[in-house]
């Protein structure tokens, strides 16, 4: 089980996912209150299915690529998501997924060469930007009329934008090296 669990871990933050955006498009009672618990689980997940297939040596081939693989899904679909509400302007968001789509591709260049590309741990920082900017946009539909959560989604939004750029610059820098 040891060797399954971060795997299914991996997958669970897909699922997450997966339900974030079909309660987008259903009303019901507590809607985005259930949709920043799903992605407050999905971000944990994003956490625990590294650590412990490191801690329990058993990292595979498939969380390698779905774990960053299902970080982009999730990310990119709240992008998607949110962008109609405007708490943030699109701009960001576009930035932000050019940016993936540019280092994504380079990693799976350098993957189909055998040449699999560590994460840079500004990369990681990235995400916990991310992670707390859609945390903090979330917060903003729940609670509209709280301007400190906007002026958190708009920080922690320059904060991704600006460690996105840096760690996309690395990364470039080290595949034309190779």
């Amino acid at each position: 089980m040891r060797k399954k669990l971060p795997n299914i871990i991996t997958l669970s933050r897909l699922l997450a996912t997966i339900a974030i955006a079909v309660l987008f498009f259903v009303e019901i009672k507590f809607q985005f209150e259930i949709i920043l618990a799903l992605f407050w689980f999905a971000a944990l997940t994003d956490f625990f299915d590294g650590y412990l297939a490191r801690r329990w040596k058993v990292e595979s081939k498939f969380g390698k690529v779905f774990d960053s693989l299902f970080d982009k899904v999730l990310t990119l679909t709240l992008y998607l998501l949110l962008a109609p509400f405007l708490i943030l302007p699109v701009w960001i968001f576009v930035l932000l997924l050019v940016r993936e789509l540019i280092v994504d591709g380079l990693k799976n260049f350098s993957l189909s060469r055998q040449r699999p590309v560590a994460p840079l741990f500004s990369g990681k920082l990235k995400m916990v930007f991310q992670i707390l900017m859609l945390n903090f946009a979330l917060l903003v539909l729940i609670f509209p009329n709280e301007k400190i959560l906007l002026m958190l989604a708009q920080i922690f939004a320059a904060l991704a934008i600006i460690t996105a750029y840096f760690s996309g610059v690395i990364y470039l820098k080290n595949f034309f090296k190779q």
